[in-house]
Order: structure tokens, then C-alpha cells, then sequence
């Protein structure tokens, strides 16, 4: 997202979705096993418009808006700074799973998290390099993340019928998800002209090709571990577990980016993943 290298957030967003589609739709044909809830008679999911528009539409709208605005966010702020805002998603994700009935409410659990506002907050003050707009996109990206993951855990794991199993999710939801976006870059060129909808020529596509098919191939990894994790686990074991994810971000984001970092931000930080996995241990 870097100024010079491809800061094309939307364009490399609608890539993973489509190529993700393409990469799970392989995986179909070759070995359709992997697919149960298409292609196996006791487990198939019955995937009728009403269904798609239900259970799929909410998972793939909140999905575009997330990466969107969570890709456009780097262009503002260090990788570190996001990462520790991004902390702040247990909050969201652990109400919204009360609402749903995912998880007990717990006053306990409620004292901790205001424990874990006030670390994520202070992290934020600390930040050398503070910009309003990525902190209001990465809070954009934040709601919508947790949307999305309430969304997807109901209709991995909870709830009453038959459920999808995490390959078929990808292969449904990424589609829908890539032609949302693509609708916006139809409606960029031919109606009216979108500042964040920039587009790169194809020579600098042709140019970071490698970069791009590495990212392409992590992001469907990526998708897949993600939906193997809802499946199995609560959306708020999900996110802590992502916590040892944010540490190893963050260290790499200052070995190899050379993002300047407070060291004050390291304490906050480990006080606040303390708390976290005492308050809502696994």
C-alpha cells in the first residue's frame, strides 16, 4: 500500500476474491470431497437465492468493507499502529456474540474489556505517525470485521440445519463478495468517479506480478484457516488466538519495515494480551 509500490487497495481486494473463487473452484473438480456441504448428500446445504441473500449477502457485504477499508488504512498508518487498533475488535466481537446468543454474558468478562479499551487506547495516543483518516477507516474496517465474523460463525457452526463446512463458504462467499466490488468499479467508470477506487495501469501490474500472486495465494490460505477456525472455535476464541498473530506482525513490521515504534507500547501491548487471555481464556 506504500506510495510507489501498488497503493491500489480496492483493485488488489476484488484480485484475492476472484482468484480465491478461481482456487477453491480448482479444488472442486479435483477432489469435491473437500466439499461436503456441496457435493455430499447427507451434508448438503440446500444454496437457493433466499439462502444467499439471508446467510451469504450480510457475510460478503460486511467482508468488502472490511478489506477495503482495512488495505486502504496502511496507506495512513504503520502496520504496528493498525495491528494494536485492531485489538480493540474483542470489544465489538464479544457484545455482538452476547446479541447473538454465541456467547454468556459475563460483568467479569465486561471489566476486562474496559480494561482492554483503555490499553488499546493509550497504544493509539502513543502512535509517532498518527492519522485521523486511517484511524477512522481502521475503525470502519473494525465494525465490519466483527459483522462479518458473527455472520460467518452462524452460519459455520450455529444455529439449527445443516451448515457449511469452511471450503464451500470461501467458494460461496468470495464470489459474491468479488462482484460487489466489481459493481463499484463499474459504477467508478461509468457513472461517477471515485476517489478511493484508484486503479493502477497494467504495467505496474505486469511489474509486481510475483508480489501480487504471493499475496493473491496467502489471502486464499488465509480464508480458508479463517473459516476453519469459526467452524471449530467461538468468534471470540477466534480473535484471541489472533493475538499471537498481531505480536509476530509487529515485530516483522519493525525488523523489516522499520516502523518507529514508543516502547511504552510493548507494556500497554502485553498488559492488554494478558488480560485478554485471562479474561476470556480458552
Amino acid at each position: 500500500m506504500q506510495p510507489g509500490v501498488f497503493p491500489y487497495p480496492f483493485l488488489l481486494v476484488t484480485m484475492h476474491c476472484f482468484f480465491c473463487s478461481f482456487f477453491a473452484g480448482v479444488l472442486l473438480l479435483v477432489k469435491p470431497s473437500l466439499f461436503p456441504a456441496l457435493t455430499d448428500p447427507d451434508k448438503a446445504v440446500d444454496i437457493t437465492l433466499m439462502y444467499c441473500l439471508r446467510e451469504i449477502l450480510p457475510i460478503a457485504g460486511c467482508f468488502a468493507i472490511s478489506l477495503v477499508t482495512s488495505n486502504m488504512a496502511y496507506k495512513y498508518c504503520t502496520v504496528a499502529f493498525l495491528q494494536m487498533m485492531k485489538e480493540s475488535n474483542i470489544v465489538t466481537i464479544y457484545l455482538m456474540s452476547v446479541v447473538a446468543g454465541i456467547e454468556d454474558f459475563s460483568f467479569v468478562q465486561i471489566m476486562i474489556l474496559v480494561a482492554m479499551v483503555c490499553a488499546t487506547w493509550t497504544c493509539v495516543q502513543g502512535e509517532l505517525h498518527f492519522s485521523l483518516s486511517g484511524l477512522l477507516l481502521q475503525a470502519s474496517s473494525s465494525l465490519a470485521e466483527a459483522a462479518k465474523t458473527i455472520f460467518q460463525c452462524l452460519a459455520l457452526a450455529h444455529g439449527s440445519g445443516k451448515k457449511l463446512d469452511p471450503l464451500s463458504a470461501v467458494l460461496i462467499i468470495m464470489p459474491l463478495c468479488g462482484l460487489l466490488l466489481a459493481m463499484v468499479i463499474l459504477f467508478h467508470y461509468h457513472a461517477y468517479e471515485l476517489t478511493f477506487v484508484a486503479m493502477p495501469s497494467y504495467g505496474q501490474i505486469f511489474e509486481l506480478r510475483t508480489d501480487l500472486a504471493l499475496n493473491i495465494a496467502n489471502a486464499f490460505v488465509l480464508n480458508v484457516l479463517i473459516a476453519m477456525f469459526l467452524k471449530i472455535l467461538s468468534p471470540v476464541a477466534y480473535i484471541l488466538t489472533g493475538n499471537v498473530k498481531d505480536i509476530a506482525i509487529v515485530v516483522m513490521s519493525a525488523l523489516l519495515l522499520h516502523d518507529a515504534q514508543q516502547q511504552d507500547w510493548w507494556a500497554y501491548w502485553l498488559a492488554y494480551s494478558i488480560a485478554a487471555f485471562a479474561g476470556f481464556g480458552l
